[in-house]
């Protein structure tokens, strides 16, 4: 037979572990219980279970709530964020168009290794200005005075400067443009006189009614290889001053350069097989290792250049021009 005493404890500590574990759930859900104690028999009174079915029934909606609290939100609405987005694009697009002027003076201002394509300059002055390294591409430049500026190594990839000065008459000085890329760039109407293009890209320039007395153009290159070992050359310089300009080293091959005047231009080591030289003035000018072969140049004044020094192979010259060709080696042409 059961001991009925021991059962009798053993009820009642099951009744005492109930009730502590109401008390906890209490704690947790922050809820004061006032629990009776157990009656007689050990069996729990009625306010005790009463109480006990309300916190497990709150305990099991607080779990229901964390867990649908962890469903994904739902997407959000980037229609809104829209007028956002074109704010900032707009004021990156002023940004890009503050370096775009009409109608200013700028000195001493460091523009080296800056991004300064597509730039639209008018009726500016730039007084020794630096643009070395600076990526220009694409200017357009109108009626802009630059004074001592140094454009070093800057990317000017076709861009156009017209009715520009890049010479100071007070200071006679000129720009530095020393290898800069010039392909495909133009200069119309321009003043370029004294300025150094030493060593720059310029395949495809074009100096049109320039003035560019004085201006160095030793060793520029005016080549762009389209083939392995085949190079392309071209440069259009026409009805412009070159006086005293030096052309040393540069290969001009088939470029154009009629209407122009080279009086007393260095043309050392240069080549200009196949050039267009009509019109052109080449009196005076220094011509030891001068290549003409193949070269136009009909109506071209001609005085003093020495067929003896010069190679003339299949030269293209008017009736007129023999007598002084010829006369420069001592030969007197008589007419019929």
């Amino acid at each position: 037979m059961l001991n009925m005493p021991k059962v009798a404890g053993v009820k009642a500590g099951l009744l005492i572990t109930c009730e502590k574990l109401l008390v906890g759930i209490s704690v947790l859900l922050g809820v004061q219980l006032r629990l009776t104690e157990p009656s007689q028999g050990g069996k729990m009174n009625k306010s005790n279970l009463d109480a006990l079915d309300a916190s497990l029934a709150k305990l099991e909606n607080n779990r229901r709530g964390k867990t649908s609290s962890r469903q994904p939100s739902p997407k959000k609405n980037i229609t809104a964020e829209i007028p956002q987005a074109e704010a900032v694009q707009h004021d990156n697009s002023l940004q890009q168009q503050q370096l775009s002027y009409s109608d200013q003076i700028f000195t001493d201002l460091d523009f080296s290794h800056s991004p300064l394509e597509e730039k639209v300059w008018v009726n500016c002055e730039f007084h020794q200005c630096d643009f070395s390294f600076a990526s220009l591409a694409f200017l357009q430049a109108n009626n802009c005075k630059f004074y001592d500026c140094n454009f070093k190594q800057s990317n000017l990839k076709e861009s156009l400067f017209s009715q520009c000065s890049f010479y100071d008459r007070d200071r006679q000085l000129g720009c530095n443009f020393y290898a800069a890329n010039l392909t495909n760039a133009k200069f119309s109407k321009a003043d370029i006189s004294l300025c150094v293009f030493e060593r720059s890209s310029m395949f495809g320039v074009e100096v049109v009614d320039c003035q560019a007395q004085g201006s160095s153009f030793k060793m520029a290159d005016f080549s762009r290889l389209i083939r392995r070992n085949k190079p392309f050359y071209s440069a259009f310089l026409n009805n412009s001053n070159f006086r005293y300009a030096d052309f040393s080293g540069c290969q001009l091959v088939k470029c154009d350069l009629a209407g122009s005047t080279f009086t007393s231009a260095n043309f050392l080591d240069a080549d200009l097989q196949d050039c267009t030289l009509c019109a052109a003035d080449l009196s005076a000018i220094q011509f030891d290792t001068l290549s003409l072969a193949g070269a136009d140049l009909r109506n071209a004044q001609v005085t003093d250049l020495d067929i003896r020094k010069v190679d003339l192979q299949g030269a293209k010259i008017n009736d007129w021009q023999q007598p002084i060709l010829l006369a420069a080696i001592g030969v007197v042409v008589f007419p019929d």
